[in-house]
């Protein structure tokens, strides 16, 4: 279990912390950190392209918030599952708890979508030189996004959450989150191939 915000723990630790057994980091951290990597790689690209148009300065910074938020959503996760977990243990306290679960892997989809359109806009239209860059931080948060579809659905299913009869298969959320990521991953491949 690491100890701390998730973002000021060595690379190695982290892949420590995920290989351990028992609650901590997990698949929602994971996609959240995938996120903020992706984000960062990408604020390379624009702070590279920056130097011929200024506008991507503006990019630049809001990469630098989506890292940031991604890094904080991470933490969120590793607390929203400890919670749930505790939740579950008392009668009645599961609803607030389940709720938190589904709702930061929405938050990461969210992330790390707007981080894929901005890094495959910086694939196509960034320097030439940092092209595998813009290219591998749209990948990452394409399958950070889909990762964060899956445990949309996983979360729901898991906490035997039912919406107009439906397991969380069902849930609206579900086929939402699905096509969000899935518009992720065709941007992605568009500025791979």
């Amino acid at each position: 279990m690491t100890t701390g915000p998730l973002g000021a723990v060595p690379v190695g630790k982290l892949a420590e912390a995920l290989a351990a057994r028992g609650p901590g980091p997990a698949a929602g951290s994971t996609a959240a950190t995938t996120t903020a990597l992706a984000a960062g790689l990408a604020g390379k690209v624009a702070q590279g392209a920056a130097r011929t148009d200024p506008a991507a300065l503006d990019l630049a910074h809001e990469l630098e918030g989506l890292r940031t938020r991604s890094l904080a959503l991470a933490d969120d996760d590793v607390a929203a599952f400890a919670g749930f977990l505790a939740a579950r243990r008392s009668p009645g306290g599961a609803a607030g708890a389940t709720e938190a679960i589904v709702q930061v892997p929405l938050d990461v989809l969210a992330v790390a979508c707007r981080v894929t359109e901005i890094a495959a806009a910086l694939a196509e239209h960034g320097p030439d030189a940092l092209s595998g860059d813009a290219v591998t931080a749209a990948l990452l948060a394409a399958a950070a996004a889909e990762s964060a579809s899956t445990l949309v659905g996983t979360n729901i299913a898991d906490t035997g959450e039912v919406v107009g009869g439906l397991d969380g298969w069902g849930d609206p959320r579900v086929e939402d989150a699905a096509e969000r990521a899935g518009e992720a991953r065709r941007l992605a491949e568009r500025a791979a191939f």
